[in-house]
């Protein structure tokens, strides 16, 4: 059931704790070829907040050198790519940010507890896995 805020108490009501796991893996390369798993713990207060507004066009040229290779990583925002792909990729970003919010959160008083990885399989090289362990 949704209950209503006015938005005079949107700044003093904390929201409900909440806490989550989420389950990471890692490795399975070629430089780390053993997988991993890790689990994170997470609590924190949720608080429902007013939708930011979006006024102006979303830009690819305002990135930094790291976020220009992640977008290329993805397909998009690299300088091989056509004017066409880059415009498209532009508008996409655009709509996505003009969209209408369904709704917007707040996290505080967030508490993260990240354990030791467990070591799912282990390899002897990066060409051959062995089982090594199972999940609990």
């Amino acid at each position: 059931m949704l209950t209503a805020v006015s938005s005079s108490k949107f700044n003093r009501w904390m929201g409900p704790t909440i806490r989550m796991s989420l389950p990471s893996f890692s490795g399975g390369t070629e430089f780390n070829p053993n997988l991993l798993k890790y689990s994170c713990q997470i609590e924190c207060r949720v608080q429902p907040v007013k939708p930011l507004k979006v006024s102006r066009e979303f830009s690819l040229t305002n990135f930094d050198e790291k976020e220009q290779q992640s977008l290329q990583d993805y397909g998009g925002g690299s300088s091989h790519l056509s004017k066409d792909n880059k415009n498209e990729i532009q508008n996409l970003s655009t709509y996505v940010m003009l969209s209408k919010p369904i709704l917007a959160l707040r996290f505080n008083q967030m508490k993260m507890q990240v354990e030791a990885p467990i070591v799912l399989y282990q390899c002897s090289n990066s060409l051959e896995t062995n089982t090594v362990s199972s999940l609990p």
